[in-house]
């Protein structure tokens, strides 16, 4: 492979598939950090519930507060996991991941099963070509993912 040939791939390397698969995986973290944090707070909230719904049966504290709590932190725990499908944190996680998985497989070098065919150097053009319908495969799911959102419409009367 040329010279020319080189610096075109570590570029693509670096600028494109590296810069990707960067931006994927911080994003799948953040998702997963979202998708954790509303399933605690929720398991905490119900937490909270159970023990006001134990301390309203007795006569320990202001009853009336612990009967207001047991009906409203349930309410406010399914809020919470209501919001968490809404954006749909583990959804988007996924998503990320297999993209991720995606873009490193189309950019390990392509090997024939017969070594006398197996190319001396890259294909700056194939590795190209994989990683593009890679990402592009990763765009069509995003469109699959907003097509299962439905969206109420208001503007009839």
């Amino acid at each position: 492979m040329s010279d020319r040939a080189n610096e075109l791939l570590l570029f693509y390397r670096e600028h494109r598939i590296v810069d990707q698969l960067n931006f994927y995986t911080r994003r799948k973290t953040q998702f997963d950090r979202a998708a954790g944090q509303a399933m605690a707070l929720s398991a905490i909230l119900l937490g909270f519930a159970t023990a006001a719904g134990a301390l309203a049966g007795t006569e320990v504290g202001p009853t009336w507060l612990w009967s207001i709590l047991a009906t409203v932190l349930p309410a406010a725990a399914t809020s919470v996991g209501a919001y968490s499908i809404l954006y749909a944190f583990e959804q988007q996680s996924k998503l990320y991941a297999d993209a991720v998985r995606a873009v490193r497989a189309a950019a390990r070098p392509a090997t024939p099963t017969d070594p006398e065919r197996r190319p001396a150097a890259e294909d700056p053009a194939e590795l190209v070509k994989r990683v593009e319908a890679a990402l592009r495969q990763e765009q069509a799911q995003w469109g699959q993912l907003t097509s299962q959102i439905q969206i109420r419409d208001d503007t009839r009367a």
